[in-house]
């Protein structure tokens, strides 16, 4: 009943602020945009590899959406930048995660509707008040870690990490020599996967499908980024079983994406992305942070800055020289 409840006062609030064709373009595009995709076609496809992988995750991110959005509206944010999906693709983060790591509950529940509206507030802030730094998913960071905390803090029961794979059930991991083909295609479609913490290779396929559906450049982009990610990775001798689940993947394929629409004639600085990436989530493993999204978004905005710095001074060693 309470369930109930909850669900039904959102759709009042959504519903009462919001046009049915703007709100859906809102919901489908924040799907969208976790992979930097602005398309509700896309968005779609992913709404429904979630749901093929975890229907529990697809519920809390379904949820923490439409409490972000609510949220965006009833605060008269930009309009424009909402229907866009920028104010709820954190939100869909935080409301996966939420049930990756808990069981569903009314308690749980409540911290899917407050993770998703302290996400998009969080996302609001960021775009006016810190404007010369790309958000990307950093509004989810910072709420997962804050509710992780709390979450330790209040000692609530956790389930296991494992609890919704329906694809690794039974499945035996070789060795880096014997590993088949299909074992390491497999793995880097979980790598787009687990970007939305599915395990499931058909999910990451269907994420797949929807990139190429927007933008063919950032499918490939994303398939080569979680496939060197893996690669790089079975060099380094990580563990091989994370290896195969995607987990040194899915940081490499968002930074991939990120970085092919700004520098796409200069692979090697992607390539070079790609190998800070692995390197940053085996630190984050080794000082045992949850490492969610936190290599992508660092490396990405290192990247991004150290480019502008060397623009800077190629620009300022011209101007010299013309004066000369």
């Amino acid at each position: 009943m309470r369930y109930l409840i909850l669900s039904s006062v959102l759709h009042k609030i959504i519903f009462m602020t919001l046009p049915f064709k703007q709100f859906y373009k809102s919901f489908l595009r924040s799907f969208g945009q976790v992979m930097l995709q602005g398309n509700a076609i896309t968005g779609l496809l992913f709404l429904l590899g979630i749901g093929l992988s975890s229907p529990i995750m697809l519920l809390g991110s379904i949820l923490a959406t439409i409490s972000g959005l609510a949220v965006a509206k009833l605060c008269r944010f930009d309009l424009t930048t909402m229907e866009n999906g920028l104010y709820g693709f954190n939100a869909v983060l935080v409301g996966v995660a939420v049930f990756y790591f808990l069981p569903v509950s009314f308690t749980s529940l409540l911290i899917v509707i407050f993770g998703g509206a302290f996400s998009t507030a969080l996302t609001h802030f960021m775009l006016v008040r810190v404007t010369s730094v790309p958000a990307f998913t950093t509004p989810f960071i910072l709420s997962t870690w804050g509710l992780l905390s709390f979450i330790d803090y209040a000692k609530l029961s956790t389930v296991p990490s494992t609890v919704f794979s329906s694809d690794l059930a039974g499945y035996r991991f070789s060795g880096m020599n014997s590993a088949a083909l299909v074992d390491y295609f497999q793995a880097s479609m979980r790598g787009i996967s687990q970007v939305m913490l599915q395990d499931y290779w058909l999910t990451g396929v269907f994420f797949l499908c929807a990139i190429f559906i927007h933008c063919r450049t950032a499918a490939i982009a994303a398939f080569i980024g979680s496939a060197v990610g893996m690669l790089l990775a079975t060099g380094f001798n990580f563990p091989h079983e994370k290896v195969m689940m995607g987990l040194y993947g899915f940081n490499s394929c968002l930074v991939a994406i990120a970085l092919v629409g700004r520098y796409e004639n200069k692979p090697w600085l992607i390539m070079l992305a790609i190998l800070l990436t692995v390197v940053l989530t085996r630190a984050f493993e080794w000082l045992s942070i949850p490492v969610l999204t936190a290599p992508f978004v660092i490396t990405t905005l290192l990247i991004i800055a150290l480019v502008n710095i060397q623009t800077n001074y190629a620009d300022k060693r011209n101007a010299l020289r013309n004066v000369q």
